[in-house]
């Protein structure tokens, strides 16, 4: 069952443009508030790019809009990369990620949570970590697929470049928190160090955060590898209710 016109066109520019409302709010309001809790426009920047739940929102922008570009190509000018399926498996596997990483903080380190001491935070938080998931979830299981690989084929073949973006983000944060430790020179204007309590070497055994790290960079493979089967499924299932549907409308025409 082909996803309705009006419904996928809505649902790409919220994926597209949502994104990058929710990074642009909180990069220009934490400098342009008034409060004392304001900060310089480097240092809100610097917030923004630790968190991998950043990352994913501007690869899901990246995707979104590049997607919303190729809609109104004609056919055979499409723009490769944003109809992939493959592509559109890793961007799901990253906000289901984010979705469950920040849930499941935030029940655990509900007075501790970041992102929720003002207004623009708690709207970003909330657009970013919650309700665009669940717009992309839906999207993702409805929209039209090419790509049939078996399960075993996209974990061998595909799977791995879901870990890619990881292992960058991985040496990033280790990198910039190696020099802060090493060569505490200015002020950190109370930035964490490391952004992840599961990857933070600092106040955690070896066992943990090296098991973060690691959990971090091979779980997108086996998270993107499931949702891959589950999506051939699901489209599967449309298919054949599209055309037992449609059989059952023929065979009532030729009753009546």
């Amino acid at each position: 069952m082909k996803m309705k016109i009006r419904m996928k066109l809505s649902a790409l520019l919220f994926i597209a443009f949502i994104p990058i409302f929710c990074i642009l709010i909180d990069l220009i309001m934490s400098v342009a508030q008034t409060s004392e809790s304001a900060i310089s426009f480097d240092v809100s920047f610097i917030n923004q790019i630790i968190y991998f739940s950043v990352w994913t929102t501007l690869l899901t922008s990246i995707w979104g809009i590049a997607s919303v570009l190729s809609y109104f190509r004609k056919p055979s000018n499409k723009i490769a990369w944003a109809e992939s399926d493959n592509v559109a498996t890793m961007v799901m596997t990253y906000q289901l990620i984010v979705f469950f990483v920040y849930t499941v903080t935030f029940i655990a380190y509900i007075d501790d949570i970041a992102g929720f001491d003002t207004w623009f935070k708690i709207l970003k938080s909330i657009l970013e970590h919650w309700i665009l998931p669940v717009v992309i979830v839906t999207y993702y299981f409805l929209r039209e697929r090419t790509s049939n690989l078996s399960w075993k084929e996209f974990l061998i073949k595909k799977a791995w470049i879901n870990s890619i973006i990881p292992v960058f983000y991985i040496f990033f944060v280790g990198i910039r928190g190696f020099l802060i430790l090493h060569f505490p020179n200015g002020e950190t204007n109370n930035i964490p160090i490391f952004p992840y309590r599961q990857i933070d070497p600092t106040k955690y055994p070896v066992y943990i955060w090296l098991s973060g790290i690691l959990s971090f960079i091979i779980l997108p493979s086996f998270i993107s590898t499931g949702l891959n089967f589950a999506s051939i499924k699901a489209h599967n299932k449309l298919i054949v209710n599209q055309k037992w549907n449609k059989d059952f409308d023929l065979e009532l025409r030729a009753k009546f």
